[in-house]
């Protein structure tokens, strides 16, 4: 547009400043007939060379714009392939940490049993332990008693009755 108007004022600007000074003469009619011509000769041999600059000026603005909207796709491209694994993160990152809440849950009910089992282990031998500390009293006691028994004189019976005697009443 710019280029056009001062093509334009240098097309006129002869017309204007070498206009007749007003002493009676005047050839308008000739000037504008030069000037007709001189645009049409102007228009004839530069016309596929401006048309051409213009052409080429917007094929040039095309592919500028073409380029533009390819970089605005691929960026938009890009912005949903980031979306898109942002939520394959979080789903993953989810996933994660719902394995983590069910191992936790898993080792901890195998910690459970684990302290169950060592608990009733713990009763049990607790339980054969005092069993076993009675037995161990029970054969103290009767020993005692049939060393008294038997080392005693005044005892007259025989060692077998007295055993069987003191087995029937401990059992």
């Amino acid at each position: 547009m710019k280029k056009s108007i001062l093509f334009l004022i240098a097309m006129f600007s002869p017309c204007v400043l070498l206009a007749a000074s007003g002493n009676g003469e005047v050839d308008i009619i000739e000037r504008t007939i030069n000037f007709v011509i001189f645009f049409a000769l102007v228009y004839y041999f530069a016309a596929e060379k401006i048309k051409g600059v213009f052409k080429e000026r917007r094929e040039n603005i095309a592919n500028s714009l073409a380029k533009i909207q390819e970089k605005l796709q691929e960026s938009k491209r890009e912005r949903q392939r980031a979306v898109e694994e942002l939520q394959e993160a979080k789903k993953v990152a989810k996933d994660i940490i719902e394995v983590a809440h069910k191992e936790s849950a898993i080792i901890l009910q195998k910690a459970e049993e684990n302290i169950k089992v060592e608990i009733e282990n713990l009763i049990r031998q607790f339980n054969e332990s005092m069993v076993f500390e009675r037995r161990k009293m029970e054969k103290q006691v009767i020993d005692e008693i049939l060393g008294e028994f038997l080392n005693k004189d005044s005892v007259v019976l025989p060692k077998d009755v007295l055993t069987q005697a003191l087995l029937r009443k401990v059992a």
